[in-house]
């Protein structure tokens, strides 16, 4: 059974992407976002469905079902969960102040509250009725999650903006208790405590909405939480004494997609008032800091009612590498799982998953331990791509690129790596990667190459066997979904790999990961004694991670990188020797 899994079908969902499952087995996933080349791209993702179908040799008859992860909002119905008396609150102080900004917000929001989707896309490529049906998305962010985890018992936590169950109501999450082949509802995570809220203050600090809270993240370690603490305190929803503290004017951060509504609200105009007395760093490190209690006093809750020690964390909170990390050292915790694609990439793996499940009567359990799930490009379509560019590149065959990439690494060369199918998701997890020595110099080469401020914070890969002695309270981290710090005999030789925080995030590379990028880190320690590379993703910043070879060439003539490894060949630019 070939089953089809999206995001969303109506274009009004953030990062659109699909996975396709056969017989209860992730065989393929890709965000349109790679092919567009716009970041979190929203349209229906044609081609990506088209290069699935074509990469695994089946055409849309091969099909069985499709589902999506999105059912149709009962949007208005979210903005007045807890009431009219919000919506009036803030709606009025928006339409008196900005008329013309609140029109721009709700009315593209119709479309959510009028519009079928069941007629829209899927229909016209051809695809009856009959095999297409919605799945909560929420369950279908926890299934993905559960599945790929290795635990029997877990509390699985779905936590993000906002997204609706199967019956169209939206909620900012939901809490179920996996076990076994069971996912189970427990809770509800209110609108009022809407992860819109640090996306907010992202907005209010003038970066982009859905693509650099990672910048406020990074800012944050950079500030002192105590200058804006109490001032920001008092715009957040709190989560005191077992329960969701309401603020008032919650429904604000649902606004700040569009950066002129949210700043004509009140909740915009104090931050920005705040931010005239407190620098941009502090009201960062206060944000996280109050996001961070919120979560972490959640989490402790929930543990304590249900009495399971592993969890699973899934939706775009947990993007956020400062709060998956403080939860993993609570003391009632065992273990933490979270998905490669943490955000709404993860949600048609879920929603297949989910179908297959229906289908079988069993839930199927599958570790991810390489997160290459998309796209390979052969020696031949990379030779295409490198006629192209003949009269602008050097090219060397070359036997073995782990061999041949950690050679360059050892001295001291940084290096664009392309190889394998492509990571699902936004992190480079060994298939498209910048790599380089760590060494100080290199972290703001980095950065210089990527296009993006020296204090952003950068990672590292490193082989797994060693990560227990180099950092402190270490757990696996796959997807270099934590950060730690290093242990204390090891922080002033490496000081310079750490953001100002004293910390730095991991990806762990173990057996059982992508084969040739173990192999390269393995072949650089013999060569070294270094057990960990600088590794960030392969692409500019504000862009997404490079999709074609010929994206790769142009990103290694437009920057410093001093050579490409991509399939069984060396590039670098004539400007180069190497």
């Amino acid at each position: 059974m070939n089953i089809l899994g999206l995001g969303d079908v109506t274009g009004n969902h953030s990062h659109s992407s699909i996975a396709i499952v056969r017989d209860g087995s992730l065989l393929f996933a890709l965000s349109r976002e790679r092919q567009s080349r716009l970041r979190n791209d929203s349209q229906f993702p044609a081609e990506s469905i088209q290069a699935g179908l074509n990469y695994l040799g089946l055409s849309l008859s091969d099909i069985d079902a499709v589902v999506c992860a999105y059912p149709p909002p009962r949007y208005y119905a979210g903005l007045l969960f807890h009431g009219w008396g919000d919506a009036v609150r803030s709606m009025g102080t928006l339409l008196l102040r900005a008329p013309h900004q609140l029109l721009r917000y709700l009315l593209p929001n119709l479309k959510k509250a009028l519009f079928d989707p069941r007629g829209n896309h899927v229909l016209r490529m051809g695809i009856p009725p009959s095999k297409f049906q919605f799945v909560d998305h929420h369950l279908a962010h926890v299934t993905a999650a559960y599945c790929a985890s290795p635990y029997d018992r877990a509390l699985a936590i779905s936590y993000g903006g906002f997204a609706p169950h199967a019956d169209g109501t939206n909620r900012a999450g939901a809490v179920y208790l996996c076990e076994g082949n069971s996912i189970q509802w427990q809770q509800d995570i209110p609108m009022c405590a809407t992860g819109c809220w640090f996306s907010g203050v992202t907005v209010a600090l003038g970066y982009r909405y859905m693509q650099q809270e990672s910048k406020t993240m990074g800012l944050a370690g950079l500030g002192k939480p105590d200058a804006a603490y109490k001032a920001c305190s008092g715009l957040a929803t709190r989560y005191e004494n077992g329960r969701w503290q309401r603020y008032p004017y919650w429904l604000d951060t649902l606004l700040s997609p569009r950066s002129a509504a949210f700043l004509n609200t009140r909740t915009g105009r104090r931050l920005k008032r705040l931010l005239r007395s407190a620098a941009p760093q502090d009201l960062a490190a206060a944000a996280q800091q109050i996001w961070q209690e919120n979560i972490t006093a959640f989490v402790r809750n929930l543990l304590q009612q249900h009495k399971v020690r592993n969890l699973v964390l899934s939706g775009g909170t947990f993007q956020n590498i400062q709060i998956n990390s403080e939860l993993a050292q609570l003391p009632d915790i065992d273990g933490v799982y979270l998905h490669p694609h943490p955000g709404d990439g993860s949600t048609p793996i879920g929603a297949a998953l989910h179908l297959w499940q229906q289908h079988a009567g069993k839930l199927p359990r599958h570790s991810l331990p390489d997160a290459g799930l998309g796209c390979e490009f052969s020696d031949a379509a990379v030779k295409d791509a490198l006629a192209r560019y003949k009269d602008r590149v050097l090219i060397k065959n070359i036997e073995n690129a782990s061999i041949y990439g950690a050679g360059l690494l050892s001295q001291n060369r940084i290096i664009g790596w392309f190889q394998g199918r492509e990571e699902y998701g936004n992190r480079s997890l060994g298939h498209r990667c910048i790599l380089a020595f760590p060494a100080g110099e290199h972290r703001l080469s980095i950065n210089r190459i990527k296009g993006r401020e020296d204090w952003i914070p950068v990672g590292v890969s490193c082989l797994a066997e060693h990560a227990a002695s180099l950092f402190e309270s270490f757990m696996p981290s796959p997807y270099a979904s934590f950060r730690f710090r290093f242990n204390p005999r090891y922080q002033d030789t490496h000081k310079f790999l750490l953001h100002c925080d004293g910390t730095i995030r991991v990806q762990s590379v173990d057996e059982h990961a992508y084969p040739e990028f173990r192999s390269l880190l393995q072949v650089f320690y013999e060569r070294t004694g270094q057990a960990l590379i600088f590794n960030s993703s392969l692409n500019r910043h504000a862009e997404p991670i490079v999709h074609t070879p010929a994206q790769a060439i142009d990103l290694l003539l437009n920057t410093s990188l001093d050579a490409l490894i991509i399939g069984s060949f060396c590039v670098t630019a004539r400007r180069d020797n190497v």
